[in-house]
């Protein structure tokens, strides 16, 4: 938003694509959410597929670099994990510098009341690339893309620069000084390889600027940002008609731009002016909303229920005319409170009662359409499961689903999944996606799906989904023998590994006697499943090898149908 919110632990967006009446193809449409952890049912309701993650660094590394508390990897967890429950895919945004990393020049490290460093950039900017990669590499293969800040651009998040001068700004000082814009810069350059080695596969976004200040993205060019960006982020927004317009005080569309109004909070116009600046600079990059959206307040710059979503109709139509924005994200789920009627507590789609709004049920329209083919969702490109959650946008009227898909490995499996499901058993929420989870492993190659919906009309096939397994078989998490025990021939125990057909069991024995007595391979033999006597949480095998006393240390090897393999960790025990 173009007013700077502090966020607390995370704040979190939610987002979705391809539709009839939203847009064929591969966009995406998001909406933020504090807390997908609370909102998962609204999420699938409106149609989500991707969600914008905003996380404090200030509170990931409280207490220093590369010290993080417990506390905040189980909430992040949560809320990733959450993100995927809804189906959707992530984008995580980091912002707010710890104090031991903090510019501020008059920080008190100290202070529990003060967090007036938050605002500044870090004195180095390496140590934020350093924590971005940190972050990444632990949900690595799990994360769409990552945004380098929030709002750079706007004045009160980047101190101590204060506003640019009057005359390039607009009226009310909202935006930041151009000489802070080669400071991000720098930062963008820091963090940019670190996070592409943290996580090859996710897109870096670089920007997030509110507003359409094109004089800001000419400064990042002249700062040499080009070729340290996947896409470029952005925050368009409108403001209120200004006093010479019979609408004074309410919010002006999306395609318009009063005589009066600053340009920069001109959405379609500044839209295509950071696009020309981009082209100028010699960059043909995408732009990704990271935010945009509407407040329904009736008083100063609100559209009030109705024209929010008359508001948030206009700017996906614009945006479906615009090639080169594949993705944008809705602020917000939910109202802040929708109690208090002014600007910034009145973005969602839904109400603080977690009541859906005029905007929302637009919103679902344009999720839905009217087309009987179903949308896929997910999984689409990458992903890191072997057993993947599938989604696809529910159409009316229908009752019946049925699911195909193909693996391409070695050999193809042609109807890999060949499924058929009701409304009630695919979990369809009206309006929404349905979700389904079969239940089968799949090797680590490419595969493609599709969806046919039976309703009376007849029956109508979804589009092709494209999707590559990027890890294969997991190693097995051995149980016991460990510690010490006087049992010379034990039962080894191991849970199971998803995708494994048999297993390799190794044990070393290291005798009390001295080297004599060391055995490499004292067992070593393959198993199958069966053998292993597995069930769906546990594998056991009894060799008919003794042990002598002393040492003993053993893995378990998993191995899939096609040979791929995957070690375990050690285990060690003693004999006595």
């Amino acid at each position: 938003m173009y007013r700077f919110l502090l966020v607390g632990l995370l704040s979190v967006w939610t987002t979705i694509l391809s539709m009839p009446a939203w847009a064929q193809g591969s966009k995406l449409l998001g909406v933020h959410d504090s807390d997908p952890d609370k909102h998962v049912t609204q999420l699938k309701s409106v149609g989500a597929e991707v969600v914008r993650l905003p996380v404090t660094w200030h509170l990931m590394e409280e207490a220093g670099a590369g010290q993080t508390a417990d506390w905040f990897w189980k909430g992040l967890d949560a809320q990733v994990a959450a993100v995927e429950k809804a189906g959707a895919k992530l984008i995580i945004e980091m912002a707010q510098t710890p104090c031991w990393a903090s510019s501020d020049p008059k920080k008190r490290c100290q202070d529990p009341k003060y967090i007036g460093y938050i605002k500044y950039p870090p004195t180095d900017v390496n140590n934020y690339g350093k924590a971005f990669a940190r972050l990444a590499q632990r949900y690595k293969g799990r994360v769409l893309a990552y945004e380098i800040w929030n709002e750079p651009n706007f004045t009160g998040n980047w101190l101590p620069y204060g506003p640019r001068p009057s005359v390039s700004n607009d009226g009310d000082g909202s935006f930041v000084d151009l000489a802070a814009a080669a400071k991000y810069a720098a930062l963008v350059k820091a963090t940019y390889s670190r996070l592409k080695a943290a996580d090859p596969t996710a897109k870096v976004l670089a920007g997030s600027i509110s507003g359409g200040d094109v004089a800001y993205v000419q400064a990042l060019y002249k700062a040499g940002i080009k070729g340290y960006f996947d896409a470029f982020a952005i925050h368009p927004y409108t403001a209120a008609y200004p006093s010479n317009h019979p609408n004074y005080g309410k919010s002006f569309g999306p395609d318009e731009c009063p005589v009066g109004a600053s340009k920069f909070w001109c959405f379609k116009v500044g839209v295509e002016g950071i696009r020309n600046a981009m082209l100028a600079a010699g960059d043909n990059k995408q732009i990704w909303f990271t935010e945009f959206g509407f407040d329904s307040n009736t008083s100063w710059n609100g559209s009030g229920l109705a024209g929010q979503a008359t508001h948030l109709q206009q700017a996906v139509n614009l945006i479906n005319n615009w090639s080169f924005v594949p993705v944008a994200c809705w602020y917000a789920l939910v109202d802040i409170n929708s109690y208090k009627n002014e600007r910034e507590n009145q973005f969602g789609l839904f109400n603080s009662n977690l009541n859906i709004k005029p905007a929302g049920t637009k919103f679902k329209e344009l999720m839905s359409g009217t087309n009987n083919k179903p949308i896929l969702r997910s999984p689409i490109g990458n992903t890191a499961t072997n057993i993947p959650l599938f989604s696809w946008q529910s159409v009316p009227g229908t009752t019946q689903y049925t699911l195909w898909v193909n693996e391409y490995g070695t050999p193809n499996v042609p109807g890999k999944i060949n499924k058929t499901y009701t409304p009630q058993s695919a979990n369809c929420i009206s309006g929404g996606l349905c979700t389904v989870t079969p239940n089968i492993v799949f090797a680590k190659a490419n595969a493609e799906w599709w969806v046919t919906a039976k309703l009376g009309a007849g029956s109508f096939m979804s589009d092709a989904g494209k999707f590559t397994v990027t890890v294969g078989v997991l190693p097995p998490q051995l149980l016991k023998p460990t510690g010490s025990n006087n049992v010379k021939q034990p039962i080894y125990q191991w849970k199971p590994a998803i995708g494994a057909e048999r297993y390799y069991l190794w044990v070393n024995q290291y005798g009390g006697s001295g080297a004599a007595d060391d055995i490499a391979g004292v067992v070593k033999m393959e198993l199958t499943g069966k053998a292993a006597s597995c069930t769906a949480t546990l594998c056991q095998y009894k060799p008919t090898a003794k042990l002598v006393s002393g040492g003993a240390e053993w893995w378990v090897t998993a191995i899939t149908k096609t040979g791929e393999r995957a070690v375990s960790k050690s285990m060690y025990f003693n004999v006595k």
